[in-house]
C-alpha cells in the first residue's frame, strides 16, 4: 500500500530535493501524506504549494489507476526506498522519488557507463560509439544512453550486439520517441531495461530531456561523450557528471569538425581521452576492474581458450588498436620473462597478431 504514497509524492509539483528532505524528516511516504499543512512549512513551501499538496490528497484513486495500469503493462514502479533502486542515482541531490522501469531490474544495479553525443552525428561518431559500447558491454558493463537518434542510437545498438543497455527516456515509458528507434525500443527490455521518471502517456516536451540527463549521469560510474558541438546538451550531461563526482571521458575528433568542438574542449579541460574501451576501464574502481577481468576470463573460456593468469593480464591490454611491446611492459607492470612468453602463447592460440615493429593487436 505504501506504493500509492510514493507515487503520490512523485507526482507533487515541488522540487525533487525538497521531496528527499521530506523523506528524511518524516521517515515514510505515508507520514508525508498524513502531515498537516503547518508541518510542510518547514520546507519553505509557499501557501499556494501547500494548498495544492492538500488538494492532491483527494485524488488517491488516480494513483491506484496508475499502479494498476503499470501492472497490466509489465512496468515496474521502483521508489527510492526499494532495494532495486539504482545505488549511484541515490547519491545525487535531486533523484526522482519513483522510476518506471520496463525490463530486467537486475541491470539497475550493474556497473554502468553512459555514452552520449550528438543527434546529428557523423559516420565516424556513430562507428566510434557503436564500437566502444560493444566492447564495454562484452565485458559486462551496462551501457546507459537516452535513446535519441545519432550517438545514443549507436551506443544502444553496440551494447545490444554483445551485452546489455539501459535507455533513460524523456517521455512516458509507453511512448517510443523518436519513433524511428522503435526497433531498439522493443529490443532493450529483453537485454536491459527502459527507464522513465515520467508518468505513462507523457508526451515528448522539450524541457523534459535536459531534466532526464541528470538520471543518465546519476546512474553511471562515468560519462563518455563521443561527439558534441560547443553548445550540445551532451555537455550538460558531462557537467552533471562532474558535479556528481563521476568520471568524464571524451572521444577526440577532427579539429575542423563542428561536432568535435565540444569533445575536444572536454579533453583540453581534463576529460580522459578515449580511443579504446581499455581507456575507460583503467579509470574505474579497482573492484570493478577485478570483476571485469574475471568476465574476460569467462569470455575466453566460453571461446574455448583457458588462459594462465599472466596471459590474461597481457591479453587485457591488447586491443584492436596496435600496442607496442614497451607500452605493454609499462601497462602490465610485468617483467619481460613473463610478458614475452605470454604474447607468444596468445599468438599461437590465435587471439592476437604480431605486427612489424614489435606491435600487437587482437585478432
Amino acid at each position: 500500500m505504501d506504493k500509492i504514497y510514493s507515487v503520490w509524492l512523485h507526482k507533487l509539483a515541488i522540487p525533487e530535493y525538497i521531496k528527499i528532505k521530506m523523506m528524511g524528516y518524516f521517515g515514510s511516504y505515508k507520514s508525508i501524506f498524513q502531515a498537516v499543512p503547518s508541518e510542510y512549512k518547514h520546507f519553505c513551501l509557499k501557501e499556494a504549494q501547500i494548498a495544492k499538496i492538500e488538494k492532491s490528497k483527494e485524488d488517491l484513486d488516480e494513483f491506484l489507476k496508475v499502479i494498476h495500469l503499470c501492472n497490466c503493462q509489465n512496468i515496474h514502479i521502483i521508489d527510492i526506498l526499494d532495494e532495486k533502486y539504482p545505488y549511484y542515482l541515490k547519491q545525487i541531490p535531486d533523484p526522482p522519488v519513483v522510476l518506471f522501469v520496463k525490463g530486467n531490474l537486475d541491470y539497475l544495479s550493474a556497473p554502468a557507463i553512459a555514452i552520449v553525443g550528438s543527434r546529428k552525428c557523423s559516420e565516424y561518431g556513430f562507428d566510434s560509439a557503436y564500437k566502444l559500447a560493444s566492447e564495454l558491454a562484452e565485458l559486462g558493463i551496462t551501457i546507459i544512453s537516452g535513446m535519441a537518434c545519432g550517438i545514443d542510437e549507436a551506443a544502444h545498438k553496440g551494447a545490444l550486439k554483445s551485452g546489455n543497455t539501459i535507455a533513460v527516456m524523456g517521455t512516458g515509458i509507453n511512448i517510443c520517441y523518436p519513433n524511428q528507434n522503435h526497433n531498439i525500443y522493443t529490443l532493450i527490455p529483453q537485454k536491459g531495461c527502459l527507464i522513465s521518471e515520467y508518468f505513462l502517456n507523457t508526451p515528448p516536451l522539450p524541457f523534459q530531456f535536459p531534466k532526464r540527463n541528470r538520471i543518465i549521469s546519476g546512474m553511471a560510474m562515468g560519462i563518455l561523450v563521443v561527439e558534441a558541438d560547443a553548445k550540445s546538451g551532451s555537455l550538460i550531461t558531462a557537467d552533471l557528471a562532474l558535479e556528481y563526482n563521476r568520471e568524464v571521458f571524451a572521444v577526440p575528433g577532427n579539429i575542423t569538425s563542428r561536432l568535435s568542438l565540444g569533445t575536444n574542449e572536454l579533453i583540453k579541460n581534463g576529460a580522459k581521452c578515449v580511443t579504446k574501451a581499455e581507456d575507460v576501464i583503467e579509470e574505474l574502481p579497482y573492484i570493478i576492474r577485478a570483476w571485469i577481468n574475471n568476465n574476460r576470463k569467462n569470455i575466453l573460456k566460453n571461446n574455448g581458450h583457458e588462459l594462465a593468469q599472466d596471459e590474461s593480464i597481457v591479453y587485457a591490454y591488447v586491443s584492436q588498436n596496435p600496442i607496442d611491446l614497451s607500452e605493454l611492459f609499462k601497462n602490465t607492470q610485468l617483467p619481460y620473462e613473463l610478458v614475452y612468453p605470454s604474447l607468444v602463447k596468445l599468438e599461437i592460440k590465435g587471439l592476437i597478431k604480431r605486427l612489424p615493429g614489435e606491435r600487437y593487436v587482437r585478432v
